[in-house]
């Protein structure tokens, strides 16, 4: 650099020039790594001949390399702060190693030294480019699992269909049952809860019908005792509608839309492929998936907690009460070596039977 170029750089030419790697083009990973782990161990950057160390001007434009590097000042044999090139000397321990686009240089500057201007253009790049590694490098580990995920979709399939059909029955066969072990679950958490009426001054209890929730019209002149019987497991076999067969082709469907085109070409050039847009839908999309399938699998386990011993004692405490307007007995047995829970009323009894399908909800999912 000639003085007449410093002079034009806001550079004070009467220093004499320490020297400096010129980068022509944005430094590699190795390069940015190396320097960093550098400037860590010797905590004196000024020192380092690749870096640009002469004066720089405040409006000078620069990309952000590694953000936030803390020196330790102990190690400094003055125990000071460290140069920065762009504002006064000594001025701070916690930089970034930043590039030059114009000038073609490195440096290592104090995170509060440029323009104001400058300062958010590079912190903008900076947060757009760790966006899109990140991005990228997500992509790079989740694009080739794509495949392996697709083949345990479809072995679930016959999972999820006889899951439907065993909560079906449940909602179809007893469906007063089904009705107000919901209504347990949304007024009272699953706590299996009966209202008893103790004093009722107005006599008008034709809203009552026996589970608490349903208590008379009077103002203040009922007075109640709630009788609970334990807290029941499996919610979900009560809820108004479960479909896990339907999550299943919701996985499915999203799997396949960002991988549709990939297959038989490299996860790198598929990504390199992709426009801004793309990528950050297809990140989005697959980690939604993810989420989707361990909420799939969640609640196959929860469905297969109801066919338990410890829900049937309860249940049937529960239905076998004076205060319950529904009555069944309810007892754990085994149908064809699965746990089944038996509503008998009468001579008439209904079997709910968990099904094979409980002993294959424990698979494995590939992980990025």
């Amino acid at each position: 650099m000639t003085k007449g170029d410093r002079k034009s750089r806001g550079v004070d030419s009467s220093k004499p020039e320490l020297p400096w790697r010129p980068f022509a083009d944005r430094p590699t990973g190795i390069w940015i790594d190396e320097t960093v782990e550098r400037i860590k161990q010797t905590a004196q950057p000024e020192l380092i001949e690749s870096l640009y160390r002469n004066q720089i001007p405040k409006n000078a434009r620069f990309r952000v390399l590694k953000h936030l590097i803390t020196v330790d000042g102990t190690k400094r044999p003055e125990g000071d702060n460290c140069p920065c090139p762009m504002c006064t000397p000594n001025r701070f321990l916690t930089g970034s190693l930043v590039w030059f686009p114009d000038l073609q240089f490195c440096a290592f500057i104090g995170n509060c030294c440029a323009n104001d201007d400058v300062l958010a253009e590079a912190e903008k790049e900076r947060k757009w480019r760790e966006k899109r590694d990140s991005e990228e490098s997500y992509l790079l580990e989740a694009l080739p699992l794509v495949g392996p995920k697709l083949v345990i979709v479809e072995s679930l399939k016959p999972v999820a269909f006889e899951a439907v059909r065993a909560y079906r029955k449940i909602r179809n066969t007893l469906p007063q049952v089904h009705e107000q072990l919901r209504k347990m679950k949304q007024h009272h958490g699953g706590q299996l809860t009966l209202t008893e009426i103790i004093r009722d001054e107005s006599q008008e209890n034709d809203d009552y019908y026996g589970p608490a929730g349903f208590k008379g019209r009077g103002k203040d002149g009922i007075e109640s005792r709630d009788h609970t019987f334990g807290t029941f497991s499996g919610h979900i076999a009560v809820h108004r509608d479960y479909n896990p067969t339907k999550e299943l082709e919701d996985i499915h469907r999203s799997l396949v839309s960002v991988a549709s085109d990939s297959y038989g070409q490299d996860a790198l050039n598929f990504i390199v492929g992709m426009s801004e847009k793309q990528r950050h839908a297809a990140v989005v999309i697959l980690r939604d998936a993810e989420a989707k399938i361990v909420r799939f699998k969640d609640r196959l386990q929860d469905l297969a907690l109801f066919y338990t011993r410890t829900n049937a004692e309860k249940f049937n405490q529960f239905f076998t009460h004076d205060l319950n307007s529904i009555y069944y007995k309810v007892e754990y047995i085994s149908v064809r070596s699965q746990p089944t829970l038996r509503f008998k009323k009468g001579a008439s009894h209904y079997d709910l039977i968990r099904g094979s399908w409980a002993d294959k909800i424990d698979f494995s999912w590939p992980s990025s």
